[in-house]
């Protein structure tokens, strides 16, 4: 038996339905998980298998919270891969109106060489999109 993956990450943001609204921009889905006992949950849909859990600032501070210690708002920085070219990548995030902070860079990822583009979602986190070279 071995660690296959990652199934999800988790933000913490100031402002869930400006979150959300960006993420959507993007084209990722958004879904609500229902939990009993505890505020339903957001989460932004990556593929089949993977997805980000969006918490609201507040939530670090209930009791019997579960997730990390010292959460803040803008602390993450992630990189999603994007199934297409960079001009691809360019022109949905112009579409998208969200303006590349970095790239197209040349980048080590994890299946290899790549071409990155950097942004920042409204609070501040950093999301890089990388492209491989196609086969």
């Amino acid at each position: 038996m071995s660690i296959r993956g990652i199934d999800h990450w988790v933000i913490v943001v100031a402002d869930v339905p400006r979150t959300l609204a960006f993420y959507e921009r993007l084209g990722l889905p958004i879904a609500w998980e229902k939990r009993p006992g505890r505020p339903d949950m957001p989460t932004i849909r990556i593929g089949e298998a993977q997805k980000i859990n969006v918490h609201a600032r507040d939530w670090p501070d209930a009791a019997g919270y579960l997730g990390a210690r010292r959460p803040f708002v803008g602390g993450a920085d992630f990189c999603l891969e994007w199934e297409g070219t960079v001009p691809e990548v360019l022109d949905h995030l112009k579409r998208a109106g969200i303006t590349p902070e970095v790239g197209p860079s040349p980048r080590t990822c994890a299946r290899g060489p790549a071409t990155s583009v950097y942004f920042r979602d409204p609070d501040d986190n950093l999301v890089e999109l990388t492209v491989y070279p196609s086969a």
